[in-house]
């Protein structure tokens, strides 16, 4: 599966319906289908990563900040 290289752009089209703009594939739309998902895996990854070892640190961080995107915080 191959899908279009980000960043992406979601822009509001009205009646609470948003789209991305620019050229997207059938990919690109399983992979925003898939989003909520991987939200919950890295929330629940951040959650318990506290006093675990195997963890690098930098996965978290990355964890972290992936997590503020997706909520629109950075």
């Amino acid at each position: 599966m191959s899908h279009t290289p980000g960043p992406w752009e979601a822009y509001y089209v009205g009646c609470n319906d948003w789209d991305l703009k620019g050229p997207v594939t059938q990919e690109d739309w399983t992979l925003a289908a898939a989003s909520p998902d991987m939200l919950e895996a890295l929330e629940t990854i951040v959650a318990t990563e506290r006093d675990r070892h195997g963890y690098h640190p930098a996965w978290t961080d990355q964890a972290r900040a992936a997590i503020a995107k997706a909520r629109g915080e950075k």
